[in-house]
């Protein structure tokens, strides 16, 4: 049955990874104006900055619980980025994202945290995320009403996050499905209280990502598109 869980899992990853290609070469639009493509350069500085400087600042974007247990908060950026510029540039910052979490596993990892020193494991969970992300924001503005616009977005923030750790977890079983297996299930009593506290922290842990997702990325997003920043987004031109 786990065999059956592995290649399945395997399947999908591939499947999304190659739709993600043919919709990344895709997704450039065949004319650009030096303004627009400035703009772009600029929050494309900035948010990867921000990724960046919340990786390597001690328990700013990688939350350690204990020395082998982490969690993250490098999702929000990847969000913001997203829903302002659509699945491209979602796709990119998830990129980032993804590269910044191996490094991170590489300096700092132990226990369940060294997994992700992997390119395999830290990226494509990530850059699926995000591009992943850019659709479902696209497909919120087009369909949304202002006075619900935060409303679906908070929700669709709060989705994306529980996604990307379904995503993470199922890439990790499909290449670790041993050691993934250990933290989460034993046959012996100390085990399986160690496993449950291992679930309860990732249960936990999860609900706050997910919580501050839902508040922060609405709230930036109005916040940078009243600010004029999505006025002449690479989405935009390319739909008009």
């Amino acid at each position: 049955m786990n065999n059956y869980l592995q290649l399945s899992g395997l399947i999908l990853l591939c499947v999304l990874l190659l739709l993600t290609a043919v919709f990344f070469t895709q997704s450039f639009p065949k004319e650009k104006d030096k303004g627009q493509t400035i703009r772009r350069m600029s929050a494309d500085a900035v948010l990867i900055a921000l990724i960046v400087i919340m990786t390597f600042v001690p328990n700013m974007g990688f939350i350690f619980v204990t020395p082998f247990l982490s969690f993250t908060l490098l999702h929000i950026p990847v969000l913001v980025g997203a829903c302002l510029f659509g699945a491209k540039r979602g796709a990119f910052y998830g990129l980032v994202f993804g590269v910044c979490s191996m490094i991170q596993a590489m300096l700092q990892g132990a226990g369940f945290n060294l997994l992700f020193i992997y390119p395999w494991t830290a990226i494509p969970p990530r850059l699926l995320f995000g591009f992943i992300a850019g659709l479902v924001f696209s497909f919120i503005r087009k369909i949304s009403h202002s006075g619900k616009e935060s409303l679906y977005l908070a929700l669709a923030a709060a989705g994306l996050t529980i996604l990307h750790t379904g995503l993470v977890f199922l890439d990790l079983y499909i290449f670790f499905p041993t050691e993934v297996a250990g933290y989460l299930s034993s046959s012996s009593p100390l085990g399986q209280g160690t496993a449950l506290t291992f679930l309860t922290c990732i249960l936990l842990g999860a609900a706050g990502e997910t919580g501050l997702a839902a508040f922060l990325t609405p709230a930036l997003y109005l916040a940078l598109r009243k600010a004029g920043l999505t006025e002449k987004t690479e989405e935009n031109h390319h739909h008009a």
